[in-house]
C-alpha cells in the first residue's frame, strides 16, 4: 500500500468515527432498530432534529425529520424514531413540552391503552403544553395586582411612620389602667369575698324556697287533673238544652196563638189598650173638674151630669 492509500484509509475511519460520536451524542444509536411514527403539529415552537423523545423521563427515541405540510395550511409534520422494544396504544400523546428550564424542545410521550398498538407509520395524538412565556404572561395579572398590593402596604407603613409614639404612650396608658385594676382588687379583695359569699346564701336560700314550692306545684298539677277528669260534655248537653228550650220559647212569642203572640204580632189589642187609656185620661181630667160627680152619695142624676157636659 501507497501511503496515500493509508492516509485516505485513515481520514475516512476517522471521519466515520467522528459521525458515529456525533450522532451518539445526539441520542442516535445506529445500532438499535426503530419503529417510525409521526405527528402533526400547528406549530413545532424551537422544535429540532435530534431532539429526544422521552416516556416518564426515559428518552427511547429521537425527532428524525421535520417538514412543513404547504398543502395542509402549513402544518408541520414530525418524524419519530421510536425503540422498536417500545410498544404504543391507539391513544398515546405526544406533548411538545420543554425538557429543561432553559428552554429545550422535545417531544414527551403518554401511552394509551397497549392492548390496542400502534403499527409504524401511524400518527400520533400532538399536544402542544405551554410554554414559559405563556405562564409568565398568564402570570402577569397576578404580579400587576401583587405589585399594587405592596404599594399599597408601603403606603400604609408610611403613613403608620409617625404613630409609634402614639401606640407605645396608648400601651403605656393600657399598663397602668390593669395596673390599676389590679390594685383596686387586691384592696377589695374581702369584699368581693363578701359578696361571693351573700350572693352563695342567697341562691341556697332560693333553692330552700324552691324545694318549698314543689309540694305547691304537685297539689296544683292535682287540681288541674282534677279539672281536666270534670264531665264537661254533660255540662255543655246541658247548656245545649237550655239554649234550646230558648229558642222554643221565643219561636212561641213570634206566633199569634198565644196572648204574647197577638200582642206581639195583631194591632187590635194595642188599639183597644190605646182607646181605655184615653177613657181613663178622660176620666180623670173630669175627676179633677167636677169632683162632687164622684164624691156625693149617690152623685148626679145622668140628665144633670149631660146637661153640664153640654154647656161645657
Amino acid at each position: 500500500m501507497s501511503k496515500q492509500f493509508k492516509v485516505g484509509l485513515i481520514a475516512l475511519f476517522s471521519g466515520a468515527i467522528l459521525y458515529w460520536g456525533f450522532n451518539f451524542l445526539k441520542g442516535t444509536d445506529f445500532f438499535s432498530p426503530t419503529n417510525r411514527y409521526y405527528v402533526i403539529y400547528d406549530n413545532v415552537d424551537g422544535l429540532n432534529k435530534s431532539n429526544p423523545v422521552i416516556i416518564n423521563g426515559l428518552a427511547v427515541g429521537r425527532v428524525s425529520a421535520i417538514h412543513l405540510m404547504q398543502a395542509r395550511e402549513n402544518a408541520i409534520l414530525v418524524e419519530l424514531d421510536i425503540d422498536e422494544d417500545i410498544v404504543l396504544g391507539e391513544s398515546t400523546q405526544a406533548s411538545l413540552s420543554n425538557t429543561d428550564f432553559l428552554g429545550s424542545k422535545g417531544i414527551i410521550l403518554t401511552i394509551g391503552d397497549i392492548t390496542k398498538p400502534l403499527t409504524p407509520g401511524d400518527t400520533l395524538v400532538p399536544i402542544v403544553d405551554k410554554g414559559l412565556n405563556e405562564i409568565i404572561e398568564s402570570a402577569t395579572p397576578v404580579a400587576n395586582n401583587l405589585n399594587t398590593t405592596i404599594t399599597r402596604v408601603n403606603e400604609i407603613l408610611i403613613g403608620l411612620k409617625g404613630s409609634g409614639e402614639k401606640i407605645n404612650s396608648t400601651i403605656g396608658e393600657l399598663e397602668q389602667m390593669i395596673i390599676g385594676v389590679n390594685g383596686m382588687i387586691a384592696d377589695n379583695q374581702r369584699g368581693i369575698a363578701e359578696i361571693v359569699a351573700s350572693t352563695a346564701v342567697l341562691v341556697n336560700n332560693v333553692n330552700d324556697k324552691v324545694e318549698q314550692l314543689d309540694p305547691l306545684l304537685q297539689k296544683s298539677n292535682g287540681v288541674l287533673d282534677s279539672l281536666n277528669n270534670l264531665e264537661l260534655q254533660r255540662t255543655l248537653s246541658g247548656v245545649d238544652t237550655v239554649l234550646f228550650t230558648l229558642n222554643e220559647t221565643l219561636q212561641a212569642f213570634k206566633e199569634s196563638d198565644g196572648t204574647l203572640g197577638k200582642l206581639i204580632n195583631e194591632d187590635s189589642m194595642y188599639n183597644n189598650i190605646n182607646k181605655l187609656l184615653i177613657d181613663l185620661d178622660k176620666m180623670v181630667i173630669h175627676f179633677d173638674q167636677y169632683p162632687k160627680d164622684f164624691l156625693k152619695p149617690l152623685g148626679r142624676k145622668n140628665k144633670k151630669l149631660k146637661g153640664s157636659t153640654t154647656e161645657e
